[in-house]
């Protein structure tokens, strides 16, 4: 579940003391009453105790009530106050704890047009040239030049065994070194046509290769790692995000891409230079500066040290906000030289495109430093996910390290 740090209570006004020229006006005011209403029916003779104190004691008798009364109301209020000030610092304090936990990259896979690896789909992004071709997808009879995996429109079946073959691989060599009882977490991601014939092939091969129970989560995408970093953060566990985006009928400039992101909600001994992904967070175009900043606070980094962008979706290619959320932040990267859109030349990937530019990012933040991503997974949606990655762990949170499976 997201951290919602908006939906804490602002913080409580000052109690406004009560002003002392009112109730001095105000004892005047009762006094010369009392004074008054007391000789005007005051029928005896005017001498002794019960008479003034009938003419100045009990007016000033309630007009100490009133004010103790009123005192004491201030007081209370002041203390109430006071205390949901605490309790607020203590709620902030304690959700900004949750929001800055983490996950280290383990493991990543990808294939894509433009290579298999994230050496060459950065050798694709600095040559800026598309990476497409004229293909006829499998679910149209027009052709569309996008960045099509050619072999999946032929023989989609077999193509799909082969990569899912190919994505278990990588996952049982990273579980090899795992203890067997560390909980482990499924995310696939898939265009609805195939997932029937992808989805159960898919856990049974898993289960059967590496032989763990791989329990399939209901989210998708970065809101499922969002979710899986609260509900299972006291149990040491993987997550295994699997995304095939392999759209049927795919709009120009779109791209096919299969990609495999492995996280650890521990620090596994034998992976010391993984990198961390810290927790995403979700927005729109409009507030994409608060999106950005939140990110920043939940990597507990200031903007000056980001090094490098990455960015995929219609909105933030087409559009500026991007450029000026990293402006209103402060970052003080080139935004013409290390702010990398990487639709114009790897295409835009729809729901693979998030794990797509964190597979970009992770290969080079541990050479150049502190990483930001910000994806829009589907393109008829606004969503965006911003999402920083550095070398090292950062938050307030214990927790208990992975141990080697020996």
């Amino acid at each position: 579940m997201p951290v919602w740090l908006d939906a804490i209570p602002e913080k409580a006004v000052k109690v406004p003391r009560p002003e002392t020229r009112r109730w001095l006006l105000f004892l005047a005011i009762v006094m010369s009453g009392g004074i008054a209403l007391t000789l005007w029916n005051w029928t005896t003779e005017r001498t002794g105790f019960i008479f003034w104190f009938t003419v100045l004691g009990l007016p000033f008798s309630l007009w100490g009530l009133l004010f103790s009364l009123r005192r004491f109301a201030y007081k209370a209020e002041q203390v109430g106050a006071e205390s949901r000030n605490v309790e607020r610092e203590v709620l902030i304090d304690r959700e900004t704890c949750r929001g800055q936990r983490c996950a280290w990259i383990l493991e990543t896979c990808v294939q894509h047009f433009s290579g298999n690896s994230p050496g060459a789909l950065m050798k694709a992004v600095s040559r800026a040239a598309p990476a497409s071709e004229t293909s006829t997808p499998r679910g149209s009879k027009t052709a569309v030049r996008y960045a099509a995996l050619a072999s999946f429109q032929t023989d989609l079946d077999t193509e799909l065994i082969y990569a899912t073959s190919t994505l278990i691989a990588h996952i049982q060599k990273m579980t090899d070194s795992l203890p067997k009882d560390i909980h482990c977490c499924l995310m696939l991601d898939c265009d609805d046509d195939i997932r029937v014939r992808l989805e159960d092939h898919f856990r049974k091969e898993l289960a059967a290769r590496t032989g763990r129970d791989f329990r399939l989560l209901s989210g998708k995408g970065l809101a499922a790692f969002d979710t899986w970093l609260d509900q299972r953060w006291d149990t040491p566990g993987i997550f295994a995000g699997v995304s095939f985006s392999l759209p049927a009928q795919p709009d120009e400039g779109d791209a096919d891409a299969i990609t495999l992101v492995v996280l650890s909600n521990r620090k596994a001994p034998g992976y010391p230079d993984a990198v961390c992904l810290h927790r995403p967070e979700r927005g729109q175009e409009i507030r994409l500066a608060k999106t950005l900043d939140r990110a920043l606070l939940w990597a507990a980094i200031d903007p000056e040290v980001l090094k490098t962008a990455w960015y995929t979706g219609p909105i933030l290619s087409s559009g500026s906000g991007w450029n000026m959320a990293c402006e209103d932040n402060g970052v003080t990267f080139s935004l013409s030289k290390d702010n990398h859109g990487i639709d114009p030349s790897l295409g835009y990937a729809e729901h693979a495109a998030p794990w797509l530019v964190i597979i970009l990012a992770s290969a080079v933040c541990s050479d150049n430093g502190p990483q930001v991503i910000a994806a829009q997974p589907t393109a008829d949606k606004d969503d965006i996910w911003v999402a920083v990655i550095t070398k090292e762990e950062v938050r307030k949170e214990t927790s208990r390290d992975v141990k080697d499976k020996s």
